[in-house]
């Protein structure tokens, strides 16, 4: 066997780099990964890229799969489920039949004992289970588990949903979760994984995986690039199957260059510009609605995306939830781009210009020259940086790009370490509540230097917190819709973001030997990456052709 990576067919054997194999998969599927491997790491607990490959995927399961476009509900490892007449349990009938990979049974002893390991270690609780009114889970029978509330909260459904499910006589043992990166995990999931070095992964057909049929391919490879421009060029020389990868015009750059070549980019959250709140002066909201009316979105889109991606919609509700979601307050609130009207605001708030354009503090002394944080190597959000930059300038304000490795970048953000940052909306879900709750939630913030799990902008505020409370204690939409109204309004007067272009998902496929990829005709996911919750329904339905 060759110790070197070979990148040949898509569906061949495929030797990684320093590693001896179990077996030679006959079909495999490719996937390119646009960014190094941070280490050995199958804890589906850590955030981020912090674990390889295919940790949420294809060996750990959920108990549903939520689609943020449409909220249509896929059963995985629940088949089931229905609230209580009160809205205070959530019952949920689990599958039978199924066995972790080790051969052990899975019950519902398993489910509840994830939800309550997250109990007693709060700091993997990443999307805040126990903070949104769970207070018991219970197996009442092998299986039917029993969630009980103390107050409504019937939003939290997609949480529980996604929650990876991990095996009891396994986890009960680990000492620190937080550290622990599970080298030989045990699932449930189509794949087992079988070898990593720092450039590949690659993971294994499960031969016992509880359903029929699934998943058609012997194994699935993910191989690191350093960035997106190495990644597509790989999917355009055949050797790669899928990629989740950002291609400034994908009409040009990709599908023009082949018969095989397509991309689907599902609309299911936004881009923005977050503020550090807790930090002058961008904690001043003039200064915020100052630099947000000086920020050209369609420029920022039509740059960074070829004109494939629209604009953001200012109160960043998605196009598919706009005609029932979005309030007409929004249309009165929203800053409009007007760089005349913006410089003069700014001036009205004390940060005047001095006789050489520069922009002055409130102190009278040059504001420095701003940050612009981005992922390293993300071409999209680069440019996206620039164009804010130019704009900006034209304010007598500078910035510079600070381009920053995943980890770091996801860290600087969380812990309110950074200036201005170019991310994605938090929550995507089947109706703006889940992006406003997951994006400024103030359980999910945290002073500076702390780490906030999802609200970057570290906003908080009294009426933002109870218009979120609203929404979650009803399931009438009319109310629901109040609510949001009231979110929607709260975010724009404050502006502790400027939501720039839709965000989308970034699937390409090169389908020469792969076919059974979500499409605009087939959404059985949302555009999910590869290592996701959604993520696993693409790796049981790709079929060689």
């Amino acid at each position: 066997m060759n110790n070197r990576i070979l990148l040949t067919a898509a569906l061949s054997v495929l030797p990684l780099s320093g590693l001896a194999l179990a077996q030679d998969p006959k079909t495999t599927f490719n996937i390119v990964n646009p960014a190094p491997f941070s280490g050995k790491n199958y804890n589906p607990y850590t955030p981020g890229a912090q674990h390889l490959p295919p940790t949420l995927s294809g060996i750990y399961e959920s108990l549903f799969y939520v689609n943020g476009l449409d909220g249509k509900i896929t059963p995985v490892l629940g088949t089931k489920s229905a609230w209580s007449s009160d809205n205070k349990t959530l019952t949920v009938t689990v599958r039978s039949g199924v066995r972790w990979s080790d051969g052990k049974p899975f019950t519902a002893s398993d489910v509840a004992f994830s939800f309550n390991f997250l109990k007693a270690n709060p700091g993997l609780d990443l999307g805040g289970i126990w903070k949104s009114n769970v207070i018991a889970v219970k197996a009442s029978n092998p299986n039917t588990v029993v969630f009980t509330f103390d107050k409504v909260n019937t939003p939290a459904f997609i949480y529980i949903a996604h929650l990876p499910i991990v095996a009891e006589h396994i986890w009960s043992t680990v000492k620190d979760p937080l550290t622990f990166t599970n080298d030989a995990p045990v699932g449930t999931g189509p794949f087992l994984a079988e070898t990593y070095s720092t450039q590949a992964v690659r993971a294994l057909k499960n031969p016992n995986y509880w359903m029929k049929g699934k998943p058609a391919v012997d194994a699935v490879a993910w191989f690191s690039t350093s960035g997106n421009d190495t990644a597509l060029l790989k999917m355009l020389k055949g050797e790669t199957d899928y990629g989740y990868v950002a291609v400034p015009d994908p009409n040009k750059d990709y599908v023009a260059k082949g018969n095989s070549l397509s991309y689907w980019w599902p609309v299911n959250s936004v881009n923005a510009l977050y503020f550090n709140t807790t930090k002058a002066p961008f904690n001043d909201v003039a200064f915020r609605r100052g630099i947000a009316a000086a920020i050209n979105t369609k420029e920022v889109a039509d740059k960074a995306y070829a004109g494939v991606v629209p604009a953001a919609d200012p109160s960043g509700i998605i196009p598919g939830q706009q005609k029932l979601w979005r309030p007409a307050a929004a249309d009165q609130l929203a800053p409009k781009f007007d760089p005349v009207a913006a410089d003069r605001a700014l001036t009205a708030a004390g940060y005047k210009k001095d006789a050489q354009g520069v922009r002055l503090g409130k102190d009278g002394q040059p504001l420095p020259t701003y940050k612009l944080l981005v992922g390293s190597g993300w071409t999209d959000y680069i440019t996206i940086a620039q164009v804010i930059g130019d704009n900006l300038k034209k304010l007598g304000i500078t910035t510079s790009i600070d381009q920053q490795v995943y980890p770091s970048y996801a860290g600087s953000l969380q812990s309110a370490t950074y200036d201005m940052g170019v991310s994605w909306g938090w929550g995507t879900g089947p109706t703006p509540y889940n992006l406003y709750y997951q994006s400024f939630a103030a359980e999910f913030s945290a002073p500076a230097g702390k780490q906030a799990s999802s609200n970057l902008a570290h906003f908080t505020d009294p009426a933002l917190s109870a218009a979120i409370d609203a929404y979650s204690a009803t399931s009438n939409q009319a109310e629901q819709k109040k609510a949001v109204s009231e979110m929607v309004s709260v975010v724009l007067k404050n502006m502790p973001w400027v939501p720039l272009t839709a965000r989308t998902s970034f699937n390409i496929y090169n389908s020469s030997r792969v076919t059974g990829f979500p499409t605009a005709q087939d959404p059985y996911n949302d555009g999910s990456p590869s290592d996701s919750v959604g993520g696993r329904l693409m790796l049981i339905n790709v079929r060689p052709k």
